[in-house]
C-alpha cells in the first residue's frame, strides 16, 4: 500500500524555498504573474515527489513575507513535515522562528533543515550557519533533524537532500482516514471543457469520482465529484494524506469564499469552542477576555478568547480558554489552530480544539476548571479516558451510544466497551438497548429519578384514591421522551428504580414506592353517597351530567366526581369506563339472569329478546353487551348471543 504524505517549506522571504522546490522536482511554483514580477511567492505553490519505494509525496511551497502569514498557515495545515529553509548567508531571521513556532503549533514534530544558497557563501560562514540552526533547534521536535547544505543554481547537495527527505517519510506515520472526508480548498478554479475544480490538502477520509460531497460553511450544498487529480494525474480516488484536484459540478466559483471546506457528511457549523492554547514566549500575555484572530485551515476570523482555568495567560504558558467566533465554521476535536494579535501583525501562539460543542461557559468554577483538564489530560497523554467519556456524557445529558466516542478516544467501539465493563469508571453505567451499548452517568439517572418522582407526586395529589401510578406512555409525555431507544431507556430506568425501591409497580403503571389510598371522614361520606345513588339509577342507563348535577348538592366537582367513580370501579363496586356507570350488584343481577336465560336457549337470542328480558332500552343492552363480551361470558355472532364456557361456570 502506498504511504500518502504532505511536505510543506517553510522559512524567511527570500531564502530560496520555490528555487529548491524547482531543484527537487523540476516544477515551478510561482505561477502567478505578481510572483515573478516581485520575486516572491505570495500564493501557495504545489509540487510533487514520488521517490517510489510505495512512498508519494505531495509538496507545498508556502509564502516567506510577512505580510501573507495567513496563507502560511493556510498551506502548513494538514502537512506530515516540513522542509526548514534557511539560507547560509542570512541564517535564522523573524519568518524564520515565526513560521517554525507556528508548524510545531500546529503539531508538525517532524521534519529537516535545507541550508540554502551555500554556492554564495565560503565554508566557514556556512558552518556558523549550520551551528546557529543546531542551537535553535536543540530544545526543539527537530532537534536531531539532519540539515543538509545545498544549492539550487549549481545543485550541490540536491540528491543528498532527496534521500533525506526519502529517509523522514519512510519515518513519518501515515496519516488516520478515519470515516469523515475532509478537505479545505485553497484553491478553485475553471478548467475549459471541465468546469469547476479545487483543490486542496485530504485531511481525512477519503473520496472516489462520483460521490456526493457537502460545501461549509453555508447550507451544506451538494456536489458531486465528477473526475479526481493527484499530482496532475487522472486516479478514481484520494485519501487522508494526498494533494487533490476535484473536478465539481453543483456549485459556481463566484459562490466559493475563503475557509470553505468539502466533507462527506453533513455537519452543524459551530461558532463556539473550547480548546488548549499556548502563547509562544514572544507576547507577554492574554487577560481574561481578548480580541485575536483566529486561524485554522484557510478559514479566518476575529474571535473573542475567554480564559476559563486562569486571570492572566503569559508568554510559554497553557491554558484552558472558550473561543467565539465571529464567523460560523466546521471544526472537530483535535483540530490546530494559530491565533494572532487584532492588529494582525504578530502570531501570539495556537492551541487545539478540545469540545466542538460545548456549554457556554458564563462562570468560571473549581468543577469546570477542574472536568477541562480531565478533558485535557484524556485527549493528550491518553490517561483518564473515563474522565473524557464521563465530561461528554454529563454535558449531553442523555444516553449515549459507546460507538460516538470512538472519534473522541480514538479507540473502537470494543475497546471502549471492554474498558467499561471491566473497569467502569465511577459515574459510568453501560446499558443494552435493542442490542445495542449506551452509556449514562449516574448524575443522569438520580436527575431523571428526582424529575419522575415529582411528576407521580402531583399525580398522586390529584389522585388520592387511585392506588395506580402512570402507564410508560404517561410518563414519556410528562419527561420529553419519544419513541424507540429513548421509551426503551425510560422503562429501564422506571425498572431501575423499582429496584432502588422509590417505585412501584401497580398493574401497568409505575406508582411511588410509598403511595397508598387515604381516604378521609369527608371522601368516606362522599364515596357511600356516590355507591348509592349509582345502585339506585338501576339498569337504566343515565347521563353522566345527571350526576354531575346531583354531585353538585355534595359539593363534590367533576374531577373530584370522576376520581371517585374510579375508586368505586376499582374497588369492584361498580362499573365505570369514563362516561357510563353501573353498580355490581345490577351488573350481577342483570348477568345471572341473561346467562340462565341463554343455557336453556342453544340457538341464543337476539338483542331485542335481551332488551325485552331485562326491561331496559336499547343503548343500555348494547352497553351491557359490550361488558358481558369483554369479561369473556358471552360471545356475539352476528345478531344473537351466545353462552360461552365460562358463562355456564357462573350460573347459580
Amino acid at each position: 500500500m502506498i504511504k500518502h504524505l504532505i511536505m510543506g517549506t517553510a522559512g524567511h522571504v527570500d531564502h530560496g524555498k520555490t528555487a529548491l522546490i524547482a531543484a527537487l522536482t523540476g516544477i515551478d511554483c510561482d505561477t502567478h504573474k505578481e510572483e515573478k514580477a516581485r520575486g516572491i511567492t505570495i500564493n501557495l505553490g504545489f509540487a510533487h515527489f514520488d521517490p517510489g519505494e510505495n512512498i508519494s509525496i505531495g509538496i507545498i511551497d508556502v509564502p516567506g513575507h510577512k505580510d501573507f502569514i495567513k496563507t502560511m498557515v493556510a498551506g502548513a495545515y494538514g502537512i506530515d513535515f516540513v522542509l526548514l529553509v534557511i539560507a547560509a548567508d542570512s541564517g535564522i531571521m523573524p519568518q524564520t522562528r515565526e513560521h517554525f513556532n507556528i508548524l510545531q503549533m500546529l503539531g508538525i514534530r517532524q521534519g529537516l533543515v535545507a541550508l540554502t544558497k551555500v554556492d554564495i557563501v565560503d565554508e566557514e560562514m556556512a558552518e556558523l550557519a549550520k551551528l546557529e540552526i543546531l542551537e535553535y533547534l536543540e530544545k526543539t521536535s527537530l532537534k536531531d533533524a539532519p540539515i543538509v547544505p545545498v544549492s539550487a543554481v549549481t545543485g550541490e547537495g540536491i540528491e543528498e537532500l532527496k534521500k533525506e527527505i526519502i529517509k523522514i517519510a519512510k519515518q513519518s506515520p501515515a496519516k488516520k482516514a478515519g470515516n469523515v472526508f475532509r478537505m479545505y480548498i485553497d484553491r478553485h478554479f475553471n478548467v475549459k471543457g471541465h468546469g469547476l475544480v479545487v483543490t486542496g490538502s485530504v485531511l481525512n477520509g477519503r473520496v472516489s469520482v462520483g460521490n456526493e460531497l457537502h460545501l461549509f460553511p453555508g447550507k451544506g450544498e451538494k456536489v458531486k465529484v465528477r473526475s479526481i487529480q493527484r499530482h496532475g494525474k487522472p486516479v478514481d480516488h484520494v485519501m487522508a494524506g494526498d494533494r487533490a484536484a476535484l473536478n465539481i459540478s453543483g456549485m459556481k466559483q463566484a459562490d466559493f469564499e475563503h475557509g470553505m471546506l468539502l466533507m462527506s457528511h453533513e455537519m452543524p457549523p459551530v461558532e463556539m469552542v473550547d480548546a488548549q492554547i499556548e502563547l509562544f514566549d514572544t507576547h507577554a500575555a492574554l487577560g481574561t477576555w481578548s480580541y485575536v484572530l483566529f486561524h485554522t485551515g484557510t478559514f479566518y476570523c476575529k474571535a473573542r478568547l475567554h480564559l476559563l482555568d486562569k486571570e492572566v495567560l503569559k508568554g510559554n504558558e497553557k491554558g484552558i480558554v472558550q473561543i467565539h467566533l465571529e464567523k460560523p465554521t466546521i471544526l472537530m476535536v483535535k483540530d490546530k489552530f494559530i491565533i494572532r494579535n487584532s492588529s494582525n501583525d504578530q502570531t501570539l501562539g495556537g492551541g487545539t480544539v478540545i469540545d466542538n460543542k460545548p456549554l457556554h461557559h458564563k462562570r468560571r468554577t473549581e468543577k469546570l476548571t477542574r472536568n477541562l483538564q480531565q478533558l485535557v489530560d484524556a485527549m493528550f497523554s491518553g490517561e483518564n479516558i473515563g474522565g473524557l467519556i464521563r465530561f461528554e456524557l454529563e454535558k449531553i445529558n442523555a444516553p449515549v451510544p459507546v460507538a460516538y466516542f470512538q472519534d473522541k478516544t480514538e479507540l473502537p467501539v470494543e475497546e471502549i466497551e471492554d474498558l467499561i465493563s471491566k473497569d467502569a469508571p465511577e459515574g459510568i453505567e453501560m446499558i443494552n438497548l435493542s442490542g445495542k451499548h449506551y452509556l449514562i452517568t449516574d448524575n443522569y439517572r438520580q436527575h431523571l429519578s428526582e424529575r419522575i418522582k415529582t411528576i407521580l407526586n402531583e399525580w398522586h395529589k390529584d389522585n388520592l384514591l387511585e392506588p395506580r401510578g402512570l402507564d410508560l406512555k404517561e410518563l414519556a409525555g410528562k419527561t420529553g421522551f419519544s419513541s424507540g431507544i429513548e421509551l426503551q431507556f425510560l422503562e429501564n430506568h422506571l425498572e431501575y428504580m423499582v429496584e432502588k425501591a422509590e417505585l412501584k409497580k401497580v398493574g401497568s403503571t409505575w406508582a411511588l414506592a410509598g403511595h397508598t389510598v387515604k381516604i378521609d371522614r369527608r371522601t368516606g361520606e362522599q364515596l357511600q353517597w356516590l355507591e348509592r345513588t349509582v345502585e339506585n339509577f338501576g339498569i337504566q342507563r343515565t347521563a353522566f351530567g345527571e350526576l354531575e348535577e346531583r354531585a353538585v348538592s355534595e359539593k363534590i366537582n367533576k374531577n373530584k366526581l370522576k376520581m371517585l367513580l374510579n375508586y368505586l370501579s376499582q374497588e369492584g363496586k361498580i362499573f365505570f369506563n369514563g362516561e357510563d356507570f353501573i353498580h355490581s350488584a345490577v351488573l350481577d343481577s342483570v348477568r345471572n339472569k341473561l346467562l340462565r336465560e341463554l343455557a336453556g336457549k342453544p340457538r341464543g337470542i337476539n338483542e331485542k329478546e335481551f332488551r325485552l328480558l331485562i326491561g331496559t332500552s336499547k343503548k343500555t343492552v348494547q352497553l351491557l353487551i359490550g361488558i358481558f363480551i369483554q369479561e369473556g361470558v358471552i360471545e356475539k355472532r352476528t345478531f344473537y348471543i351466545y353462552i360461552t364456557d365460562k358463562g355456564r361456570s357462573l350460573i347459580n
